[in-house]
């Protein structure tokens, strides 16, 4: 018998033991700000655990004997059972009889394994760049990928912790809200990034995230920040398939009704010497702000690009 299926032997023999109310509302309320799904909730339910919300966290002692007969008896592999049991002495080792290292140490828990958990368990409490130090180890199996890559997008304050995790870990986004939330998240820190990484996503996907990264431009805050971007927008390396679109887009598309739509237009075709009328008229547009860019920051953007 595997020793962990004795609960005393996981958790010790304190009658006590369980999730202090003051501890499960936070739980609760990160679960809320996740949009209700911890990772842990993830695991869980892979284990077969049932009203995985009402399971974790246990409030009661009997709840949290439950919560372990309900992994124990899974029939999953035994160290998808001791990772779940890990998770919960990281949560309850004030409480517990031996550490989550001696419990990971004693049923011989992969390095691999808990590494991972390590690095679900600082993201469910929204510590996202100590989480990224674990969820981009190297040795990693990538578990959940895209689930992860959303919640940081979706959720860190600094969007360079997704573009990181993607960088490392190259995970393969099959679902087509996060593809999209990801390439926006590029969009806040470089819009010339974003579009490179447009084209790396297939025909299909290319055409959609290059649209949203138009419509991500235009509905940025008025400013020097709008400007730079339209700046960086309008000097984009466009093939002429792209070029189509992003008239199309602009012209008779969704993105039509944009504020600043033609006056982009204007300003591509300007920035590529597609207009010569456009061009012969651009001093009566001298020192005129469209969308927060005029002229004189234009030429600037294109000398300097």
């Amino acid at each position: 018998m595997d020793d962990s299926d004795d609960f005393e032997v996981v958790f010790g023999n304190n009658s006590n033991i369980a999730y202090e109310k003051p501890v499960a509302d936070d739980i609760k309320q990160r679960r809320r700000s996740l949009e209700n799904e911890l990772f842990i909730d993830r695991l869980l339910k892979a284990l077969g655990v049932q009203k995985v919300s009402r399971s974790y966290p246990a409030e009661s002692h009997e709840d949290l004997r439950l919560l372990h007969e309900q992994i124990i008896s899974s029939s999953s592999p035994d160290h998808h059972k001791h990772s779940a049991l890990y998770y919960l002495l990281k949560d309850l080792h004030k409480y517990s009889h031996q550490s989550p290292r001696d419990f990971a140490n004693s049923s011989y828990l992969p390095g691999k394994y808990r590494t991972f958990i390590d690095g679900i368990w600082y993201l469910d409490r929204l510590e996202f760049e100590k989480a990224l130090d674990y969820l981009t180890e190297p040795a990693l199996v990538p578990t959940f990928p895209e689930e992860i890559l959303y919640t940081l997008c979706r959720h860190a304050p600094d969007a360079t912790l997704p573009i990181a995790y993607y960088q490392t870990v190259s995970p393969a986004i099959t679902s087509g809200k996060v593809l999209e939330t990801y390439c926006l998240t590029l969009c806040r820190v470089s819009i010339t990034e974003s579009f490179y990484f447009s084209r790396t996503q297939g025909d299909l996907n290319h055409r959609v995230l290059f649209e949203k990264l138009i419509n991500f431009v235009h509905a940025s805050s008025h400013g020097a920040i709008r400007a730079t971007r339209g700046v960086e927008l309008i000097g984009l390396p466009l093939s002429e398939e792209e070029e189509s679109w992003f008239t199309d887009f602009l012209e008779d598309g969704k993105g039509s009704n944009l504020a600043g739509a033609n006056d982009t237009l204007i300003m591509r075709a300007i920035a590529t010497g597609r207009s010569e009328s456009v061009l012969r008229d651009r001093r009566k547009w001298n020192g005129q702000k469209i969308d927060g860019v005029d002229w004189n920051t234009l030429r600037g953007g294109m000398r300097s690009s």
